[in-house]
Order: structure tokens, then C-alpha cells, then sequence
């Protein structure tokens, strides 16, 4: 099922068509599909950390597990479980992933079915005491011998004293010095020009610019969503300003003649209309011509969400920062709607808004108040993204300690809005494997 069906509204509550007035907020029906009712919901939650290359573009994820049972590692079965269950090794076909592994976890799953040129198994939890290193040199060995590639933290590395050297080495930023961590890193290179490198707990984009300086692969870390502080903005682009309007129109219930007036000024926007609208994956049963045709035949929902997501393709600079911010919003987007009150749609909406103007000031560099300034979102929306209040502020610190594998945290929140952990967990699986299946 592609992208574009699943935004605009291949998955509908029900076949009725999408009426063509009321707010579309109110009306945006929800996009990421139910789960089947024979998929059993697995007690282990993936937090999907985007590895960012040079590009600024997602290049890889590291997929870390987390036991719904506080303090209580995943099992292997469990693990690889929540693995198949989320489609990895489709992801893993156009993406390389990391996957952790302990050698209890590798014992008692068939984890080698995962093997693949872009599934790296990442060492876990470097041995203790009472951890004999023969099980992690072991591990390194049976993965080896399965075909797979090995990736390790520093801890790990140490451990295995040259039994087998990973593919990819996994530094932390935090609490490192610099000058003593350029100087690791430019050995390691030296050493290894072949060996990649990632670094997580990037916090800053210079942090990230720094290291890629460097020669390291890749970088993880909340630098992705963070404002690049060198960025300069000059305000919106006329496309953008076209956008906004277009969408205030919309919430404000206007005549389809003065969509389509305050469309026609711009050429970018009319083109990019008219190209969907003529895309097999539109739905239509016939070609358009016509800007008003295509704005009636489309549908104010569908019309109302490929606007906001035009936002981060039209008049942009930097392509695959875009695109990244775009993903990131999307899975958020996905995510918060799918915890909106069964049948209530304009919480969905809502919902759905929150997650993809969440980071709309990075996407901009402009201060989120100067943006929303120019847009008419519903209350409670702008109430959290301009204050972080509000009746949806516990639903986007939810996704966000998701994003960033605080699940102890997200299943606290989970329970103070009133949702069970494990189906809040199972529809950010649904929502990451949604946004990632067509988007990357």
C-alpha cells in the first residue's frame, strides 16, 4: 500500500465519501489501519532512533527493545517477535538497521532468519563479572557463521580483545571531551579506514556538522528535531504563505472558488495540485484539467492533510533535512491520531496536527510562535505547540519519550491519559512501520 493512499484516506473508519464542507480537522479520519485482531499485541516496545548520514537524511534506525515489565529485559522469542511483527526485514531492504542482541537473546530465537546485508547485530549490554567474555566472543561467532554483520559500543570491543572486529562501531557523544574523542575517533580510521562509525547523543546540530567532519557515518540523537542554529531563515517562502492561507481557508469552511483564487497565484502550488490529483494513487476515476475540479474531486480532508504536507516539499532548501523532519512528523502525526477516543474524529484531527507541526519551527528555523502567528489551528493545537499545555501536551511528550526510547516514562503517560501501555506501544509499532514503509 503506498504513502500517498495511506495519508489521504485509504483507511477509512468506513466507505463513505469525504464530505466536501465542515472543518477539516474535524472531519480527518484516521489514516494508520487497526491492527488485525489475530496480530497479539507483544510486551516489548521499539524505539526507532534515526541514523542520519551526511546528507542530514535517515540512513539507517537503531531499533531499541524495552520490556513492558519494568526493569525486565525482553526475551529473545519476545524480541524477535516484536521484530517480524514490525515488518524489519522489509525495512531493512532499503535502510540499514541495528538490531541489539544479548547472547541469551541470540540462544533462544531463530535471530538469524533477520540476516541480511543491511541488518547489523549490535553486542548488548557489555558482560559483567559475572558475564565470562566466552559468551560474547560465542555470540560474535555464531552471527559470523550465520552470515550476519556485527556492530558494538567501546564496551563491548574491549571485551571481545580482537576475536572478531565488528563492522560498525557505536561511540556515545555524552559526557565525552571533545579533543580526546577526536583524537579516538581519527585512530580508529586510521586503524580501520573500512569500519563504520555512529555516534549517538548528538545534541546539536554543530555537534553533528563536527563529527561528520571527521569521517563518522552516522548520528543519532535529538539534534535531528532541534532548530539548526545556523540556519538563516528569511521568513516564509511566497509557496509556503500560499499553503497557509489555503489552509486557513479550508478550516474556515470557505467557497471552493476561493481555495482554488488564492491557489492560482502560485504556479508551484497549482502544478503540485494538479499532479496529484492526476496520480493513479489518487483514487480519481479520470483525469483533471482543471485546478476546481481537482480541488471537488479530491476532498477537503484529504486536500487539508496533502497541504500540510506540502509544507515540507515546497520552496525548501535543504531536500533531505526536509524530508527527515517530514518523516519524523508523519510518524508523529500517525502516532497521536491513532490515540484519539474511538469515533471522535475532530480529536483525531486535532491530534494528527499536533504531531505534524511539532517540529514545524526546525523545518522553518522560525520561532514556533511566528509561524502559528500566520496559521488558524484549533485551540488545544496551538495551546501545546506554543506553550506545551494544554488537554494534547501528554500525548506529544508520549510520542516523544517513545522516539527516544524513554519507554518507563511513555507508559506512565500512557496511564495518566487513560490508555493501556500495551496498545499504546503496539500503535507507535504501527505508526513507525507506516511512516517508514513508503516514505524512506
Amino acid at each position: 500500500m503506498s504513502f500517498l493512499k495511506r495519508l489521504f484516506g485509504a483507511f477509512r473508519r468506513d466507505d463513505a465519501p469525504t464530505p466536501l464542507s465542515g472543518t477539516p480537522a474535524a472531519q480527518t479520519p484516521r489514516t494508520v489501519p487497526a491492527a488485525p485482531a489475530a496480530i497479539s499485541r507483544k510486551p516489548v516496545a521499539i524505539s526507532w532512533q534515526e541514523m542520519l548520514d551526511a546528507s542530514s537524511g535517515i540512513a539507517a534506525y537503531l531499533l531499541r527493545p524495552s520490556s513492558l515489565q519494568v526493569g525486565m529485559a525482553p526475551s529473545g522469542p519476545d524480541w524477535l517477535a516484536a521484530l517480524t511483527q514490525d515488518s524489519i526485514a522489509r525495512l531493512a531492504q532499503r535502510r540499514k538497521i541495528l538490531v541489539p542482541i544479548t547472547p541469551l537473546q541470540w540462544r533462544s530465537a531463530n535471530f538469524a532468519a533477520l540476516v541480511g546485508p543491511n541488518v547489523f547485530f549490535l553486542l548488548q549490554d557489555a558482560p559483567h563479572s559475572d558475564q565470562p567474555n566466552a559468551a560474547w566472543t560465542t555470540l560474535a561467532a555464531d552471527i559470523r557463521a550465520a552470515g550476519g554483520r556485527l556492530a558494538a559500543d567501546m564496551a563491548t570491543l574491549a571485551v571481545l580483545a580482537g576475536a572478531d572486529f565488528p563492522d560498525l562501531l557505536l561511540f556515545d557523544l555524552q559526557g565525552r571531551e571533545f579533543k580526546a574523542f577526536e583524537q579516538q575517533v581519527r585512530g580508529m580510521r586510521q586503524q580501520w579506514p573500512t569500519l563504520q562509525l555512529a555516534v549517538e547523543n548528538v545534541a546539536s546540530w554543530t555537534e553533528y556538522r563536527f563529527l561528520m567532519a571527521l569521517g563518522v557515518g552516522y548520528c543519532l540523537g535529538p539534534f535531528a528535531t532541534c532548530r539548526d542554529e545556523t540556519q538563516q531563515s528569511d521568513g516564509f517562502s511566497q509557496n509556503r504563505l500560499t499553503l497557509v492561507e489555503m489552509l486557513n481557508l479550508l478550516r474556515r469552511e470557505a467557497d471552493t472558488a476561493e481555495v482554488v483564487a488564492v491557489a492560482k497565484r502560485d504556479p508551484a502550488v497549482v502544478i503540485k495540485l494538479l499532479e496529484m490529483a492526476n496520480s493513479p494513487l489518487s483514487g480519481l476515476s479520470r483525469q483533471v484539467s482543471s485546478l476546481e475540479d481537482a480541488v471537488m474531486l479530491l476532498g477537503r480532508a484529504p486536500l487539508y492533510r496533502w497541504l500540510s504536507l506540502a509544507m515540507f516539499q515546497i520552496g525548501t532548501r535543504d531536500d533531505q533535512r526536509d524530508h527527515t523532519l517530514m518523516v519524523i512528523s508523519l510518524s508523529r502525526a500517525a502516532f497521536l491520531e491513532s490515540l484519539a477516543d474511538e469515533n471522535n474524529r475532530q480529536q483525531a484531527g486535532e491530534l494528527f496536527l499536533v504531531g505534524l507541526f511539532s517540529l514545524i519551527d526546525s523545518l522553518l528555523g522560525l520561532p514556533t510562535a511566528s509561524v502559528l502567528g500566520k496559521m488558524h489551528l484549533p485551540g488545544p493545537v496551538a495551546q501545546v505547540l506554543l506553550d506545551k499545555d494544554g488537554p494534547y501536551a501528554r500525548h506529544l511528550m508520549l510520542a516523544i519519550c517513545m522516539e527516544r526510547g524513554r519507554v518507563d516514562q511513555a507508559i506512565l503517560l500512557a496511564g495518566a491519559i487513560g490508555l493501556d501501555p500495551a496498545e499504546t506501544i503496539f500503535q507507535y509499532s504501527e505508526a513507525m512501520a507506516w511512516a517508514t514503509a513508503d516514505l524512506l
